[in-house]
């Protein structure tokens, strides 16, 4: 399909997956490894002003992946590994099944097509 095309390395959402992945299904991980271990992610300047902190992106990307259902919080600071992150699924399909993107399909997949595949 014309939407599964190798998500971008290099990324932060990319850095994320590949350390979700990289634990097995049903590990349990805390908060401050996810944090330390992904402190080399590329970060945009303007997340280091007042509003925002340096993890602000990896809080955020680790919401989404709960929310998608690749993790779970299963107490404060501790997060269990429910499936893997298909190497296709970019940042981009996160945020149309979110709706942030009004369009009808992304990469020509619509939205009950990427939640058949996740």
């Amino acid at each position: 399909m014309e939407g599964l095309t190798k998500r971008q390395s290099g990324t932060t959402w990319d850095m994320v997956c590949n350390w979700v992945n990289s634990h097995s299904v049903g590990t349990v991980f805390k908060t401050r490894d996810y944090l330390y271990e992904l402190n080399d992610a590329p970060v945009r300047p303007w997340a280091h002003n007042q509003h925002y902190g340096p993890d602000y992106r990896l809080h955020q990307y680790k919401g989404y992946l709960r929310r998608l259902g690749f993790i779970k919080n299963t107490s404060y600071g501790q997060w269990e590994v429910l499936k893997p992150i298909p190497q296709w699924f970019n940042l981009g399909h996160a945020e149309f099944l979110f709706t942030y993107n009004n369009n009808e399909t992304y990469n020509g997949l619509t939205r009950s097509e990427v939640k058949e595949l996740i």
